[in-house]
């Protein structure tokens, strides 16, 4: 994990796959569908359909349709006709060699549906949830002022290997220089600045422990799925971009939002339904 800057938290990024989806819409969806071809979309039924006349369907591979109502839902165009037509050849040639294995067949058609109920309710429940407001960002803001109301001047180094990590710890702190040390040595983007991020609150540096944002001077080693940070702040400095704290902020609320709207939806769903899941793969607390 890179430090992010207006990210999310660890929790949302957790669900990321869950907002992404309530973001993108309903056309989203439906390229999902469409992508997965006449398996979900029951495209061999339509012959069945009354009433279906030539003019209804836009195009047809054998006995699979791909309906003019079909494509409007997909807002597609000549381009999606001729992408769908090229995808039921390839799906039907794949039938016909013995390659559909039909269980997963089937759970494809379940995890597409189930993706697509869930994302319509994320969808909906998102719809009302308010941005936060200039005062509200600033009342966040105020509670606590250490970290949201003082700039530091960062600098970070990222490392895969942890005995890399402690050696290169114990040099800087004998006094090695960090920047040079961090343009030979780091894997992060800002390498090639010696690490400089320049001057950020401890809430924009989303990701980390509240120590790296109310850091002074050397952090200590950091872990995360990217591998081992350490950080440096060289310089502290009353808030002066406001305005830009201000967006920073209001997104990472909103975000908080999005993922407290989540957790209800998740809690409203589980009442009054059983659920279990076997020992082996229950996730660990």
């Amino acid at each position: 994990m890179e430090p992010t800057f207006r990210g999310t938290s660890a929790a949302a990024a957790r669900r990321s796959g869950i907002v992404l989806a309530a973001v993108v819409g309903a056309v989203g969806l439906g390229i999902l569908f469409f992508s997965l071809g006449p398996v979900l979309t029951g495209d061999h039924d339509h012959d069945n359909l009354p009433g279906r006349t030539e003019h209804d369907i836009a195009a047809r591979v054998g006995d699979s349709m791909l309906l003019e109502e079909e494509l409007a839902m997909l807002e597609g165009n000549s381009a999606t006709v001729e992408q769908w037509v090229e995808d039921e050849m390839l799906a039907q040639l794949a039938v016909e060699q013995g390659l559909e294995d039909p269980r997963t067949s089937r759970l494809v058609e379940r995890r597409a549906r189930q993706v697509y109920l869930r994302d319509l309710m994320v969808e909906q429940s998102l719809s009302t949830l308010e941005w936060p407001t200039d005062s509200e960002v600033m009342e966040f803001m105020r509670s606590d002022s250490l970290l949201n109301m003082v700039e530091r001047h960062y600098y970070h180094m990222l490392v895969a290997d942890s005995s890399l990590a402690d050696s290169l710890y114990g040099r800087l702190q004998r006094g090695e220089h960090f920047q040079t040390m961090v343009e030979r040595v780091s894997s992060g983007q800002k390498a090639a600045l010696g690490g400089d991020l320049g001057f950020l609150t401890g809430a924009e540096l989303t990701g980390f422990p509240r120590a790296v944002g109310t850091l002074d001077g050397l952090s200590g080693i950091h872990v995360s799925t990217s591998g081992y940070h350490i950080f440096l702040v060289a310089e502290t400095r009353e808030l002066t971009d406001t305005a830009r704290v201000l967006t920073s902020l209001s997104d990472i609320l909103y975000r908080r939002r999005v993922e407290a709207r989540i957790d209800s939806l998740v809690e409203l769903a589980r009442a009054g339904r059983e659920v279990e899941v076997n020992e082996r793969w229950r996730a660990s607390e």
